[in-house]
């Protein structure tokens, strides 16, 4: 009799299978945009106002984010979660607070979705007398309900969460403020319960401000805040960046920063083991600000700094809140533009820019909900989603003609940052960068061979980059333009519609648009 066996097998892909496979791919990426469902809304809170948005994270039922609401009637500030569908309707919300305390979240990006379901959020809470001051960590689960929460600090000193990560071990690893010694940037690591394993404080001895944490592949963490005791010009205020392994322990504690002012927001790290960071840069000479990325190697030397150009005016509040990889090494980021030109004073706008992974940029797109030209727009976080684009969160403050009070803010974009994808650069309710008078042409447009490409006399500049990308957000074809007429061959691209940007090496004159080809 013969016994059972493992029999060996492989499975030949032949090259009709295999386009038979990458037609399958196409089709359901296809079938992902056609079905993605894109909004963009605010989410008023009675009795009070809101604001915050400051995550932005899919889940099975839709999207949920987390902000503050300050009740009128109590003068307190509580927490609140907003639960949407995939059209951005609420399934639910909840407000937690009592009559006692006033509650705050982190900073962006201070509610973690688990591994294993539900999720954990780190803030603070305090009364508004002395020695009331505490960090807390809330547990909830799926549906918003509290499971757990934990209080961390004494009633001596000023203490608060600013930001926190699941640990690779299921605990937590929380990030925040601490008066108790000069040093101020606080890190505990807990169980999975919120029960203490170490704390330690890092910095000092001039001031600190903590604002993000990131877990690193190897077990251990890297975190950053503004520092004033050390770099270049240490008083205007510098960037530190601290690694420690998984006890807490330094491995590396480094200042970057030039004369100028920096502000730091956001940590990752990358791919490759290094790092990636966003906040902004302040030239004193002409207290202009500047959205600023800086990429580092596992070491944290330096690899590639970008200063991305700001608005007109001399506004210094143009920064990145948030910046991550994406899986084909390019990065995304999100944060606020504010105007303060005569033409546009006081107008503030929410951007988003996808970015190269050595720091060139891809796209870049202003968002906007309200029409006032000085009502408050302020993107917090941005989060890939299942059908190829994102969503986005954040906070909106009206200013006349606008009405109502501070709100949260969500809305949901596709891979090339529209909610229109049948035309990506012209988006409802979003707008996008405006070109200066005269049009980009491009003609003829459908097409299935040689195209012309026709920019203004007075808006060409030599080594303008002209680029194509496709509808799953992939750059099909880089061209360098240095005149005001340029014929370019796409014939050879499959049919289907492509968007097309145009930028000068400053980035100064940018023309979008859709091109068909068939």
């Amino acid at each position: 009799m013969l016994k059972n066996q493992h029999i060996p097998y492989k499975i030949v892909i032949t090259g009709l299978t295999r386009n038979l496979f990458q037609l399958i791919v196409i089709l359901f990426l296809a079938s992902q945009t056609l079905n993605a469902q894109y909004f963009n809304n605010r989410y008023p809170v009675t009795d009070g106002w809101g604001g915050g948005g400051l995550n932005a994270i899919e889940n099975d039922s839709g999207y949920i984010s987390v902000g503050v609401y300050l009740s009128l009637t109590t003068g307190k500030q509580n927490i609140h979660v907003l639960q949407t569908d995939f059209n951005g309707n609420i399934t639910f919300q909840k407000i937690y607070g009592d009559n006692t305390y006033s509650y705050f979240n982190g900073f962006q990006n201070s509610l973690t979705k688990l591994v294993g379901g539900g999720y954990a959020l780190y803030g603070g809470k305090n009364s508004g007398s002395q020695g009331s001051n505490f960090a807390m960590l809330f547990r909830f689960n799926e549906f918003g309900d509290t499971l757990w929460t934990k209080t961390y600090g004494d009633t001596v000193f000023f203490q608060t969460g600013r930001h926190m990560r699941q640990a690779l071990d299921g605990g937590f690893i929380l990030f925040g403020d601490n008066t108790q010694t000069a040093a101020q940037h606080w890190v505990i690591k807990t169980d999975s319960l919120g029960n203490i394993e170490w704390q330690q404080t890092y910095g000092g001895p001039a001031a600190e401000g903590p604002r993000h944490i990131a877990v690193c592949t190897d077990g251990g963490y890297i975190f950053t805040g503004l520092t004033q005791s050390g770099g270049v010009n240490p008083s205007t205020g510098n960037i530190r960046i601290t690694k420690i392994d998984s006890l807490g322990n330094v491995v590396f504690n480094k200042f970057y920063g030039l004369s100028e002012e920096e502000v730091p927001w956001s940590i990752e790290q990358t791919q490759d083991g290094g790092y990636i960071f966003g906040g902004g840069i302040t030239f004193p000479a002409n207290n202009l600000s500047h959205p600023y990325v800086m990429r580092l190697d596992n070491l944290g030397d330096t690899l590639w700094t970008k200063v991305y150009p700001a608005p007109t005016g001399n506004s210094p509040l143009n920064y990145i809140n948030t910046i991550f990889e994406l899986p084909d090494g390019s990065f995304i980021a999100g944060g606020m533009d504010y105007f303060t030109d005569s033409i546009s004073i006081g107008k503030n706008v929410g951007f988003i820019v996808k970015i190269k992974a050595n720091g060139d940029t891809l796209w870049r797109k202003e968002y906007i909900l309200l029409t006032g030209p000085s009502s408050f727009h302020e993107i917090k976080d941005i989060r890939p989603t299942t059908d190829g684009g994102f969503i986005c969160s954040g906070v909106i403050n009206p200013a006349f003609p606008d009405t109502g009070t501070q709100d949260m803010w969500l809305f949901k974009i596709d891979s090339n940052g529209c909610v229109d994808t049948s035309n990506c650069w012209v988006s409802v309710g979003i707008k996008a960068p405006q070109p200066p008078k005269g049009e980009l042409v491009l003609y003829p447009n459908p097409t299935s061979g040689v195209v012309t490409i026709e920019i203004p006399k007075q808006t060409a500049k030599p080594n303008a980059t002209f680029h194509l990308i496709d509808i799953t957000g992939k750059e099909v074809l880089t061209k360098i333009i240095n005149s005001n007429s340029t014929q370019l061959d796409v014939g050879w691209l499959p049919k289907g519609i492509y968007f097309y940007r145009y930028l000068d090496k400053e980035n100064q004159f940018n023309y979008s648009g859709k091109l068909v080809v068939n």
